[in-house]
């Protein structure tokens, strides 16, 4: 916009001064016509004698003159012009002849001196004088000419400044597509010119949004990659369960049997209990690999999940004691689950807090309403998990500890999903902090 104004401006100039120039040149030719049609005019007029004529043109002087060849015959012309006119004049009177008049011009202050000379049939010399000066209008005219030029360099300088200010915009939004070719998260500059900042405000958002299309792809990629692992844990597990379970389901009977047999010693009787223990052990490792792969959990039912928490932080009191970490609940909520799933994702959450907490330190679980669903929160003071690991930390088998399967989060997470729900890791202020967040009350699944 700035360029075409700086064009019509210019083409303004351009008409302006030839306009000016245009009626400049018709004022002087009427002048040198005025001169002329008054000696024709005077010529045919009888004789008056020496002196100034009488003109009907305002401005316009002249007289009679004897031949400027006579001695004694001087060509009065003084009153308002200079010697170097009455010069002029002498020059014009001495080719001056009947038939037309000789008419010339002389610059002077006031503008444009035309001088006229013509013989009379008496041979007296005629002559004429009258100044063109130039007009308020050409003035006014040539004001506005003045003011346009300046107008238009203004112009060209600011569209000279537009055009390297756009130059180096440009020049920096290629080297801005550049670096996003390589990093999407590189910084795109912002030009002064509202145009190009425009441009670069949408190639900014549109590399935004393909950075975060570029990590939801590599989330949907690592997750499809774990799925497919549980998928193929699950056919490994499925078939370890059927060639397992059965017979380990056979010893346990007949263990029992032996445990219950008349005359069986005592210390046959505790022998047979810690076996017994080992193979419920076991059983409960199938069913976590089972729940991990993907296994469905048992049949979800309205559960106030207030009395699972009581039940599981009973059981693990003691053993939380030994360690010097004491237990707390607070809050109350139904939810919809499965109570033993939920008993044993409770179990695995708490242990792993007790497990990380220091001596004298408190694990606290808090159960809310929140948004619809059901939230069991269990906080400990626990160093948390190092944050180049936090991506691993529900994938089967991990593990900061020495010994473990590093299967109870991964467990407690396929709960929570079965369950219709999530399980989320979060440290804040030194603290560390699980949600395992289900469906509220509302029906059974």
């Amino acid at each position: 916009m700035t360029i075409l104004a700086s064009l019509v401006f210019g083409v303004s100039v351009v008409s302006v001064n030839r306009l000016i120039r245009m009626s400049s040149e018709q004022r002087l030719e009427r002048g040198r016509d005025l001169v002329q049609r008054e000696l024709a005019r005077w010529a045919e007029e009888p004789d008056t004698g020496d002196g100034p004529a009488r003109f009907t043109v305002l401005g316009l002087r002249g007289g009679t003159t004897l031949d400027p060849a006579v001695p004694g015959a001087p060509i009065p012309i003084r009153s308002g012009i200079s010697s170097e006119a009455d010069r002029a004049l002498s020059t014009l009177a001495a080719v001056a002849k009947r038939d037309r008049a000789e008419v010339g011009s002389l610059d002077v202050d006031e503008g444009t001196l035309f001088l006229g000379a013509r013989r009379r049939a008496d041979g007296r010399l005629l002559w004429a004088a009258y100044t063109v000066s130039m007009s308020k209008l050409v003035a006014n005219w040539r004001l506005i000419a003045g003011l346009l030029t300046s107008a238009t360099v203004l112009l060209g300088v600011i569209a000279l400044g537009t055009v390297i200010a756009a130059t180096r915009g440009a020049r920096g939004l290629k080297r801005s597509l550049a670096a996003l070719e390589e990093d999407l998260t590189a910084e795109v500059p912002r030009p002064a010119i509202a145009e190009l900042s425009s441009v670069a405000e949408g190639v900014a958002s549109l590399a935004a949004s393909l950075a975060a299309a570029e990590r939801e792809h590599e989330r949907l990629a690592e997750e499809l990659a774990r799925k497919e692992r549980l998928a193929a844990l699950g056919r490994v597990v499925a078939g370890v369960a059927h060639e397992v379970k059965n017979p380990l389901a056979s010893i346990k009977l007949r263990v029992d049997m032996a445990r219950t047999s008349e005359g069986v010693p005592a210390d046959v009787v505790a022998e047979l209990d810690a076996v017994d223990e080992e193979i419920t052990r076991l059983d409960r490792l199938l069913t976590d690999f089972l729940v991990v792969s993907g296994r469905r959990i048992g049949r979800r039912v309205d559960t106030e999940l207030r009395d699972v928490v009581e039940r599981r932080l009973g059981l693990l009191a003691t053993w939380a004691k030994e360690r010097g970490v004491s237990l707390a609940v607070t809050g109350r909520a139904r939810a919809v689950v499965d109570p033993d799933a939920c008993a044993r994702a409770v179990d695995n959450l708490v242990k792993n807090g007790v497990e990380a907490s220091p001596a004298g330190a408190e694990v606290r679980v808090r159960i809310e309403r929140r948004e619809g669903l059901s939230v069991l929160t269990v906080e400990d003071d626990g160093p948390g998990v190092p944050e180049d690991r936090v991506s691993e930390l529900f994938e089967p088998f991990f593990t900061t500890k020495p010994e473990g399967t590093g299967l109870g989060l991964a467990v407690s997470r396929a709960i929570a999903v079965a369950s219709g729900g999530r399980l989320s890791y979060l440290r804040e202020g030194g603290v560390t902090r699980f949600e395992l967040s289900v469906p509220a009350e509302g029906g059974a699944a």
